[in-house]
């Protein structure tokens, strides 16, 4: 989930009616102040306006509800966050109490969505403060979020995770997303859903294979898109290609993913994997050196597939 690992769970104090009206006006206020999304823009693709606009709209109503009560209504009826493991969203935060208090701001800096406009993603900085007047958070991240629209037309979150790191030293505001979103609109030619969900859950088991015996950084560079971003925990996102081999090849790991789930889009050109992993220094040490989450995003460019994210987060022993 968005920085879980700095929320405090303490239980808020009653606010006074002025205290109470404060706290309105500084949930208002951090609202405003979110990047405002370029959807209005006659460029902007049509196909992924719906995604930023739910990722945007969950953000601004944790604002003013809380993250209890965001992610409870965004949430797909699968969705996933992760504890010690993937486990089921609303089950997972419908057990957190007292709801966490503090105050979450996020917002997308990145996104893309399938050619049918039924899978997409996003992801950008996220900001944690104790209290809404802090001028500092006390934590800040990046955030990933998977989305899928719903039968009624709504979209939900299927999978929401992030890593923590460092403040940065400039804010980044901007909203990108591939340049070929202008000419894919629409559900286009692709393989049928079945097919898709196939290939791509064998690409998944031979890079896991791959990388539990040859390393991660081998097993994921020669599947990995040029655009590829690279999330690891206390880090700053890795964007490139070249940038995440610099970082996969100093780690040197050897890592055994479990996959927990595959999907694809509608229209078979995007498509997302997750579960658990372990790392080790050497193939054959008896006990992992860490212990995680995983969540990566696969899209078919030139008729293969192409890993174009990658997150973990590990979990303490």
């Amino acid at each position: 989930m968005k920085g879980s690992k700095v929320f405090k769970r303490a239980v808020r104090p009653a606010l006074t009616p002025v205290a109470f009206l404060l706290a309105v006006l500084l949930a208002a206020s951090a609202a405003a102040q979110l990047p405002p999304l370029p959807t209005g823009d006659k460029n902007f693709p049509k196909s992924l306006a719906p995604v930023v606009e739910a990722e945007h709209a969950f953000a601004t109503y944790s604002i003013a509800h809380g993250m209890k009560e965001a992610f409870l209504h965004f949430a797909a009826h699968d969705g996933v966050v992760f504890r010690r493991a993937p486990v089921n969203a609303i089950e997972a935060w419908t057990e957190t109490n007292p709801a966490p208090s503090g105050l979450l701001t996020w917002w997308p800096t990145y996104a893309d969505v399938s050619r049918a406009g039924d899978l997409g993603y996003t992801t950008g900085p996220y900001e944690f403060r104790e209290n809404a007047a802090d001028k500092a958070p006390a934590g800040t991240g990046h955030y990933f979020t998977i989305w899928r629209r719903q039968p009624d037309g709504t979209w939900k979150f299927v999978l929401d995770l992030g890593i923590r790191h460092a403040a940065p030293q400039t804010a980044e505001t901007i909203l990108q997303y591939p340049p070929s979103l202008r000419k894919t609109a629409g559900a286009g030619k692709g393989l049928y859903p079945e097919s898709a969900l196939k290939t791509l859950t064998d690409a998944e088991q031979s890079l896991a294979s791959e990388a539990s015996s040859k390393g991660e950084a081998r097993a994921l560079l020669t599947r990995a898109d040029e655009t590829v971003r690279v999330y690891r925990q206390n880090s700053f996102p890795f964007v490139g290609k070249s940038a995440a081999g610099k970082a996969l090849e100093s780690a040197n790991e050897f890592v055994t993913w479990k996959t927990v789930k595959v999907d694809v889009a509608s229209s078979g050109d995007l498509g997302y994997s997750f579960g658990t992993y372990e790392a080790r220094a050497k193939p054959a040490d008896e006990k992992p050196s860490e212990r995680g989450n995983y969540a990566r995003v696969w899209k078919r460019v030139g008729g293969n597939w192409r890993v174009v994210m990658d997150v973990t987060n590990p979990v303490r022993p």
